[in-house]
C-alpha cells in the first residue's frame, strides 16, 4: 500500500483531514491512502478538535502577516506574537515533506451572506489574502521537494469576488512549475445534504 502524506492548512476541526484518512482506493492493483503530517490553524479549540477526531497532530498558527494581523482586527499583535516563517510551516510536519496540501482558507469574505461593501473592507480582505500568504509559505518551507498536489477548497463565490486573488493564487503557483484543473463539486449533492 502506498502512502501519500497530507498537511491541512487552516484545519478547521479536522472533516477535511477525517476524509482523506478513511479514504482507501485501489487502481490497476495499487492500493493508496493518506496520513495526515499536521492540521494547522489559529484557533485553539479547533485544533483541540482536530486532534481529537483524526489523532494526528495540530499546530496552532496565525499565518497573517504583521499587516493582515492590523487589518483585520484593527490593532497590532500582542507582544509575544509573530509573524509565521516558512520554517515554522515545516516545522509543523516535523521535517516531513508532504505529497498533497489541502487548504480550506477563511470564504468570509467571498460568502454571498457578507454584503459586498463589508466583503470590500480591509478586514475582509486581509482575511482573503491569506490564501496567497499560507500558500508562499508552504512553497518556500517545502521548496526542495514540493507536494505534488494542492487542492484549495472555498465558496463558488471565490470565482466572482476573489477572480483577482485567484490569479495571484495561479501566479503563484505557476512560479513554482505548477499547472492548474479547476473544478467545482457541490458537498450536498456527493454526501447526500442538505
Amino acid at each position: 500500500m502506498i502512502e501519500y502524506k497530507i498537511l491541512h492548512l487552516f484545519s478547521g476541526i479536522g472533516g477535511g483531514a477525517l476524509g482523506f484518512q478513511q479514504a482507501e482506493e485501489e487502481w490497476k492493483g495499487i492500493e493508496g491512502k493518506f496520513r495526515t503530517l499536521a492540521g494547522i490553524d489559529c484557533d485553539p479549540e479547533a485544533c483541540e478538535d482536530f486532534e481529537k477526531i483524526t489523532e494526528s497532530s495540530a499546530v496552532c498558527m496565525d499565518l497573517f502577516s504583521r499587516q493582515q494581523f492590523i487589518d483585520f482586527h484593527g490593532q497590532n499583535p500582542p507582544e509575544n506574537w509573530r509573524e509565521a516563517m516558512p520554517e515554522d510551516i515545516r516545522a509543523a510536519t516535523k521535517g516531513e515533506c508532504p505529497d498533497v496540501i489541502f487548504t480550506s482558507p477563511p470564504c468570509k469574505g467571498f460568502s454571498g451572506l457578507l454584503p459586498e461593501k463589508s466583503a470590500k473592507s480591509k478586514k475582509y480582505q486581509a482575511l482573503n489574502e491569506l490564501v496567497i500568504r499560507g500558500l508562499f509559505l508552504t512553497m518556500e518551507a517545502y521548496r526542495d521537494n514540493l507536494p505534488g498536489v494542492i487542492l484549495l477548497e472555498n465558496v463558488p463565490r471565490i470565482t466572482s469576488r476573489g477572480k483577482k486573488l485567484l490569479h495571484q493564487v495561479k501566479t503563484l503557483l505557476g512560479q513554482y512549475g505548477y499547472l492548474f484543473s479547476e473544478g467545482y463539486h457541490d458537498c450536498g449533492e456527493i454526501g447526500g445534504l442538505g
